[in-house]
């Protein structure tokens, strides 16, 4: 429906107070193409509230250097222009060097703060770590003033950004209210140890943080945790709200015996679990599993379990102790790493189990490629589970790189789907069998 010259008039004739916070509303490029309407919209939009948001993602399609500098120029040109109080996102994405427009992004940041900003997103393309932007002390203690005033910001993502443990801990303690916490890619973060509780923060998120060595959190509302990386010892103190939590280690996990890990890496584990509703564990290598403990694991209130294992001889075990662990669980996930195509019976005797799961409802295998492995899975599954309502079957690769290459053929597929099908005849009455491919 077009919108006539008369109707324009009208819009036009609203006073600024309903204009701006409808501009706010936009993107930043919806809110830039109001320019054109009138010579009453050309700088209106400089007063928006909202998200300033820059997205260099299709500058990394190349190399050509001015590119980049007239993705700088653009963004200081917009800052520049801004005349709002305050706004509620400012993000930054693409590739930089952080070394060349160190005081650009400084400035970006200074802005951002002096607008109190509430959600700060700096999301960095991974570079080598000589050239990422670094956060500072000294350019912490020359924005002080704004810092101080740090009540605003509640969410912070800090992606190839090169931050120490105590610029990271000064960052914190003068932004009380930050809910949500990213840092991802820094090499310079050793040690995470908050100076004080984190009473605000709801959501952590550390990955890929290749030297970090220590992680102590105390934080009464924290509800989700995710980490990825190399092994760390954790020590997560007061936490009785977390409910989530994604653990996925390089070459290692907490979960196993003194012989690979310290107990005291993660010494109140049995603590932390027995909270938990939701958690998600990957296991890239085979090694992990074999010296996992789980005598002590009781998942009391977890409904949501995801698995990410790598291709081994034997994890049934290891799956019904999980499942027998979690008595109210109501979804599992089994992620299948690479699993070789050899064509298994159905008919294959599965073990019983003394005590059947009441409470699993839906059952989903990603990976499913029709071995041994994957059918006695899924056997076991539907032989010790009374409640059980769908079972998920799912030929797609869960390795996202191997997925996007489409490793595997069309033949192999057929046979992983045929495989499949030959569950039916052996579901219970009532439970739904779903295919994906």
């Amino acid at each position: 429906m077009k919108t006539n010259n008369f109707d324009m008039d009208r819009l036009s004739e609203l006073p600024d107070d309903i204009l701006v916070p409808i501009l706010s509303v936009l993107t930043l490029k919806e809110a830039g193409r109001t320019t054109v309407l009138s010579r009453r919209w050309r700088y209106l939009w400089t007063f928006t509230t909202g998200s300033l948001d820059f997205d260099g993602e299709g500058l990394v399609k190349t190399s050509l250097k001015f590119k980049r500098y007239r993705f700088v120029k653009m963004v200081n040109r917009v800052l520049k222009l801004h005349q709002g109080h305050t706004i509620d996102e400012f993000r930054v994405c693409f590739d930089v060097n952080g070394m060349k427009f160190k005081s650009e992004i400084d400035n970006w940041i200074s802005f951002s703060l002096r607008k109190k900003v509430k959600r700060l997103l700096l999301e960095f393309k991974p570079i080598m770590s000589d050239f990422r932007y670094t956060l500072t002390m000294k350019f912490l203690h020359e924005c002080s003033s704004n810092l101080l005033c740090g009540d605003f910001l509640t969410d912070l993502c800090l992606s190839n950004v090169e931050v120490a443990g105590e610029v990271l801990d000064c960052v914190l303690s003068n932004c009380p209210s930050i809910e949500v916490l990213h840092v991802e890619g820094s090499q310079s973060l050793v040690e995470f140890k908050p100076s004080c509780p984190l009473l605000k923060l709801k959501h952590l998120m550390i990955s890929c943080c290749s030297f970090l060595r220590i992680v102590e959190i105390s934080a009464i509302n924290l509800v989700s945790f995710k980490y990825c990386g190399e092994v760390t010892r954790m020590l997560l103190g007061d936490v009785p709200n977390l409910v989530k939590m994604y653990l996925s280690f390089q070459y290692s996990d907490i979960l196993v015996d003194n012989r690979i890990l310290p107990s005291h890496y993660f010494p109140q584990l049995e603590t932390v679990i027995n909270n938990l509703l939701e958690i998600s564990l990957s296991f890239r290598y085979s090694d992990m599993l074999d010296n996992i403990i789980l005598n002590s694991c009781n998942f009391s209130l977890l409904e949501t379990l995801v698995l990410e294992l790598p291709a081994m001889v034997d994890r049934l075990h290891f799956c019904s102790s999980l499942l027998n662990a979690s008595p109210v669980l109501h979804k599992f996930t089994i992620k299948l790493i690479g699993l070789e195509d050899v064509p298994a019976e159905v008919n294959r005797t599965v073990m019983r189990a003394e005590y059947p799961h009441q409470c699993l409802k839906v059952f989903e295998l990603i990976g499913f490629v029709g071995c041994a492995i994957d059918m006695e899975l899924a056997m076991y599954i539907i032989n010790n589970v009374v409640s059980l309502e769908k079972i998920i079957i799912d030929t797609r690769s869960p390795d996202v790189e191997e997925m996007l290459l489409d490793s595997r053929d069309h033949e192999k597929n057929l046979a992983a789907i045929a495989c499949a099908r030959q569950l039916e005849t052996r579901l219970p009455l009532g439970v739904e069998l779903m295919i994906l491919s």
